[in-house]
């Protein structure tokens, strides 16, 4: 939502940024920011003490503050826009913080695949909107951007990766930390990164002598729990988590292959048209698959064909960047326009 406060900023528009979790963290020095309101207070009286006209929020499994925002917003008469960020929990996401669906007038989803699945799970048609994905509207521009001397320049600060070896990235999840380690977690998704990475590394052994691993660690992760599980599956192969401070994004960007489970990175490395893999052994919850079941991504789903699927991701040849990137660059004008239409009526 940051790039959507920014445009709206240099509009003109009265735009306050909550100063809390990622928005707080992130946001920019042009907005007002809003201190978040305090445990116990009445939203609905914040809401007014600071004069909210209109209410622009995301969803979290892990902060219901948003949601909690939205349905005073919703008591008050507010407008609203929900934005969606991934592709799963299309309706989930609008109770998950056990109080009744909210529906919000308008619900945000990055593209006709996340609008047919929100269909199939039962989001009423009259509020979605198919707006791009605004956190990925600059993308288009950082891939144009990496060249081949931008490429050299971070793989030599990641450290591997040097000129005759592939660099292939794994992008970490705490899985589970988040969704358990067996069926009696309700979220449980099957497989865990405790498994997914040893398995990777397994099928990577005979390529050792051409590529090396740079995992990516969630912001979640442990990171002292992740290096050891690297060190005990790794095996021949070169690598080690990513420097502190350089991003996921950047590592897709300098890297040459992508695995991972079902983070979003995957998608934008597939938007960039770099051969990509979902390895998700076992997976037993189909709102998983989403972010895997593209043309073009290799999507491993058993735990016999890792080693078909890791061929055919390997002999994969980079592509063109997608189409869809056009649709994201699009995305913070297009929700902008909306939040204003929606307060002048």
């Amino acid at each position: 939502m940051l790039p959507v406060a920014d445009l709206l900023t240099t509009r003109g528009a009265g735009v306050a940024i909550l100063d809390h979790g990622l928005l707080g963290r992130n946001g920019s020095s042009r907005a007002t920011r809003l201190p978040p309101p305090p445990d116990g207070a009445d939203l609905g009286q914040w809401l007014r003490n600071w004069g909210i006209g209109s209410l622009c929020f995301g969803t979290s499994l892990h902060d219901h503050l948003p949601i909690s925002l939205a349905r005073a917003a919703r008591a008050a008469g507010l407008p609203m826009v929900c934005v969606l960020d991934n592709w799963m929990n299309y309706r989930a996401r609008l109770s998950m913080d056990g109080g009744a669906e909210l529906i919000p007038e308008c619900y945000a989803v990055m593209d006709d695949k996340a609008r047919d699945e929100a269909l199939a799970e039962g989001v009423p048609a009259a509020c979605l909107r198919v707006t791009g994905h605004p956190g990925l509207a600059f993308l288009a521009d950082e891939i144009a951007a990496a060249g081949p001397d931008w490429r050299r320049d971070v793989r030599a600060r990641i450290g591997w990766g040097r000129p005759g070896r592939e660099l292939v990235a794994f992008i970490g999840e705490p899985v589970a930390r988040d969704q358990g380690t067996g069926p009696q977690s309700p979220a449980w998704r099957g497989y865990t990164e405790r498994e997914v990475l040893p398995l990777l590394c397994r099928e990577l052994q005979a390529y050792g002598d051409r590529l090396d691993v740079v995992i990516v660690p969630h912001p979640r992760d442990d990171l002292t729990e992740l290096q050891a599980l690297w060190q005990e599956a790794r095996g021949r192969l070169e690598g080690g988590l990513a420097p502190v401070g350089m991003s996921g994004r950047q590592i897709v960007l300098a890297a040459d292959r992508v695995a991972g489970m079902a983070s979003i990175l995957l998608y934008e490395s597939w938007l960039q048209g770099k051969p990509t893999l979902s390895l998700q052994p076992g997976l037993v919850r189909s709102d998983l698959k989403s972010v895997a079941t593209r043309p073009g991504i290799v999507f491993v789903d058993g735990r016999d064909g890792a080693t078909e699927g890791l061929r055919n991701w390997l002999q994969a040849l980079p592509q063109a960047p997608r189409n869809d990137l056009n649709r994201h660059r699009q995305a913070p004008a297009v929700l902008a326009d909306l939040l204003q239409q929606m307060i002048t009526g």
